[in-house]
């Protein structure tokens, strides 16, 4: 494929996305895009952007689960794009269901997000997020968007995560190659209740390395043992501040910690 007609394949996916969500939109109500920061949400609050002007907002939730420089990226991207951006401020730790920590954590933690937006905009929005057509169906968190109607115009479209990147990179969105993030409450064991001391452990170990230029990684920790995995790009910086990462786990009440290579699969 020349260039050019790499160019017009990615203009004919982007225009077919936009066309998507006119169709799905009814002009009496208002979209609402759950927007993370990552780069799927970032696509669909760009294309609900063209297709529906200022009649769609972009929402990101604040938690205790989100980090900083994740909702600062979310509210770049909305200022690059132009779409009116709203944060949602939520307590995750004060629902029991999320504190339980069990297999259906996710489904409560975005039933409790998608509750909260229908409370904040109404009943007849038109509610958006970024799964993709590569995204497991199975995954709890989807039962939360079909019960409170959500739309999924990557999913609708049949855009992979490659193919979200490459329609990113060609509309200008500056985080088309930012890697896949998650939130924190995933770096705790299943089954392991959830507190805040336990969350901020995780968000400290990942600042930690943040800091340092590591870019992507995720802090695990259980029984007092840390376990750091991390892309092997990063393993000099990684080895460079092994001790004072110790220093910093024995602060938190961590006695060991672990490092090891990620070798998993890019998906948010």
């Amino acid at each position: 494929m020349t260039e050019s007609e790499e160019i017009q394949n990615h203009k004919s996916l982007y225009d077919s996305l936009v066309e998507i969500i006119k169709d799905r939109f009814d002009t009496t109500t208002l979209g609402v895009v759950a927007l993370s920061g990552g780069v799927d949400s970032a696509l669909v609050a760009h294309a609900a952007h063209a297709a529906l002007g200022d009649r769609c907002l972009a929402v990101t939730m604040q938690s205790e689960f989100t980090t900083p420089r994740d909702f600062t990226r979310a509210v770049e991207i909305s200022e690059l794009i132009g779409i009116e951006h709203h944060p949602l401020i939520m307590r995750m730790l004060e629902d029991e269901n999320v504190r339980r920590n069990d297999s259906e954590r996710c489904f409560h933690c975005k039933r409790a997000i998608f509750r909260m937006m229908r409370f904040e905009y109404g009943d007849h929005c038109l509610f958006m997020d970024g799964t993709n057509a590569d995204d497991d169906p199975e995954r709890p968190g989807r039962k939360a968007l079909r019960e409170f109607g959500v739309f999924s115009p990557l999913e609708k479209a049949g855009l992979t995560k490659k193919k979200v990147r490459q329609l990113a990179r060609f509309v200008g969105l500056p985080n088309w190659d930012t890697p896949s993030e998650s939130c924190l409450a995933t770096r705790l064991p299943v089954g392991t209740p959830l507190d805040a001391e336990g969350v901020e452990r995780v968000r400290l170990m990942e600042n930690f390395f943040h800091e340092r230029g590591v870019d992507t990684l995720r802090a695990y920790h259980d029984n007092l043992m840390a376990t750091v995995t991390f892309k092997p790009e990063y393993a000099d910086i990684m080895e460079k501040n092994r001790d004072n990462f110790m220093a910093l786990i024995t602060r938190l009440g961590l006695r060991s910690f672990t490092y090891k290579i990620w070798n998993e699969p890019d998906a948010d």
